[in-house]
């Protein structure tokens, strides 16, 4: 619109003399959508010497002002030209420039010029936007992240469904240390942009740490840039109770390592967002014992972000034996790890290639670990899965619990196998129950053990412990010790684990 706008406001004006009124009262959206300063002329255009001018522009709830600017001025010479947007914030505009965009939201912004020489130059375009109207409004409940480079024609609204206020946070990429198309994105206190106030740029948002006055908040990316970083929201009560917050991006086939500290009663957490894959597998985890209060450290791992409050799915605290716990396989998009009393490193791991599955696969003297369907850490996705642990060299006595299960379709399953892999020497014993005796702990010998459950409704849900020790390759071994466990779904009521 703009551009056509231009072209054919060019045909008709170029040979024009420049004119630099200056006009006496507010221009405004009535006296029409599209205008140029000076009023004459596409392009640079000479300043008047000793000119000195503030164009005033009322913008009407719900609609926005788009300035288009190229300069060349000289500031040696005292000559300066300044953009004031609707926070009072004044904007030294840069030269040479032959494009510079700038933004205000509604009440009011000011473009002033003033010059003491006569040789600067300088041609605006400005438009007045109905927000409403030019983009499409999105709304995302606290707890969910944005990909900030999806905004193109939209304008996003967190909104809290606890009716708390909405804290917002920014997961950039490991490459990154600061994003600087924030700085074109607008934060507005509310859900409504006719009857909410524009508060802040994106980047002064975060950097105060500020937060809503109410349960909405709205992000609008003027500019359209595509920001590589994600934005995540949650309920301000969620997050307050933690003496740090913070969000931390991947994305798959990547390996991140991350320091972390806290020394407080409420513990320090960070959500791990991977931007395209379902799976994470913490590889490593080491307490600093100059960092770390060893009667009191543990490190929690919960499902999603601080907003669902989900409770703790894995617990981890100081011990000799800890490197055994890994690595851990964390089926999910998202989850939340919070560090209390200790100095820690990490390490997790989005890598899709088959050497790191081998990894997660492979039996050694000591192991343990914990199988959770993807569906405890994320009710959006099914519960089904199947892993089969197997070393064809060695044998191990594996132990199993099932901690938690719910069977919500007939047909579903968990299963549980050991035994040997040679098809001519396996046997196994099925268990079918109608108690909860399946709770007790199972111990089989093999050199394989594959738990599976099969089924898609997402009501559904299983938790599995496992532990492995290795046996002497000279202990003679019974194949009739391989088991092989079948939970059937009608046999059961089980609790729901939310």
């Amino acid at each position: 619109m703009i551009f056509s706008f231009l072209f054919c406001f060019f045909v008709r004006s170029a040979s024009g003399d420049a004119i630099f009124e200056c006009p006496i009262t507010f221009i405004t959206a009535e006296s029409g959508p599209i205008g140029v300063i000076p009023s004459n002329r596409v392009g640079l255009s000479v300043i008047p010497a000793k000119y000195d001018c503030a164009y005033h522009f009322l913008i009407y709830p719900g609609w926005a002002l788009h300035f288009s600017i190229s300069t060349h001025y000289d500031q040696l010479l005292g000559d300066n030209i300044t953009f004031t947007d609707n926070l009072g914030v004044v904007h030294l505009l840069p030269t040479p420039n032959q494009h510079i965009d700038e933004w205000s939201s509604a009440p009011t912004a000011i473009l002033h010029i003033r010059t003491l020489s006569n040789t600067s130059q300088m041609f605006a375009i400005y438009e007045f936007v109905n927000v409403e109207k030019k983009y499409q409004q999105v709304i995302i409940p606290t707890g969910e992240y944005l990909a900030l480079e999806n905004m193109k024609n939209r304008y996003f609204t967190f909104s809290s469904k606890a009716n708390d206020r909405v804290a917002l946070n920014i997961a950039v990429k490991n490459t990154q240390d600061y994003d600087t198309l924030l700085e074109f994105m607008f934060v507005y206190d509310g859900g409504d942009v006719r009857n909410c106030q524009m508060v802040g740029r994106l980047s002064n948002f975060l950097r105060n740490k500020k937060i809503s006055t109410s349960s909405n908040v709205t992000i609008l990316n003027f500019y359209d840039g595509k920001s590589p970083s994600y934005l995540i929201a949650n309920d301000w009560s969620k997050v307050s109770v933690f003496s740090k917050y913070k969000a931390i991006l991947t994305s798959k086939n990547q390996q991140t390592t991350g320091e972390l500290f806290d020394a407080s009663d409420q513990g320090a957490a960070y959500t791990w967002i991977c931007s395209d894959c379902n799976n994470f597998y913490w590889t490593v985890l080491k307490f600093h014992k100059s960092t770390t209060t060893v009667s009191k450290a543990y490190i929690e791992l919960r499902s999603l972000s601080p907003t669902h409050n989900t409770s703790a799915l894995l617990n981890y605290s100081v011990s000799a034996t800890l490197d055994r716990n890994f690595p851990q396989l964390i089926p999910s998009r998202m989850f939340t790890m919070i560090n209390h009393y200790s100095g820690i490193a990490v390490t997790l791991d989005t890598s899709t290639s088959k050497a790191m599955t081998q990894r997660w696969l492979r039996p050694y003297d000591g192991r343990r670990g914990t199988i959770f369907s993807p569906s405890i850490w994320d009710p959006k996705t099914p519960p089904n899965f199947s892993f089969q642990f197997e070393d064809d060299n060695h044998k191990f006595m594996f132990g199993v619990n099932v901690k938690e299960v719910r069977i919500a379709a007939a047909g579903e399953s968990l299963t549980i196998k050991t035994g040997p892999t040679a098809s001519d020497n396996f046997s196994y014993k099925e268990f079918v129950s109608d108690s909860t005796d399946f709770w007790t702990r199972r111990e089989s010998k093999g050199n394989f053990m594959q738990i599976a459950y099969d089924g898609l409704d997402r009501r559904s849900m299983a938790i599995v412990s496992f532990d492995m020790k290795q046996i002497n390759s000279g202990t003679r071994d019974n194949p009739l010790h391989s088991i092989f466990v079948s939970i059937v779904c009608s046999c059961f009521t089980f609790h729901n684990v939310y």
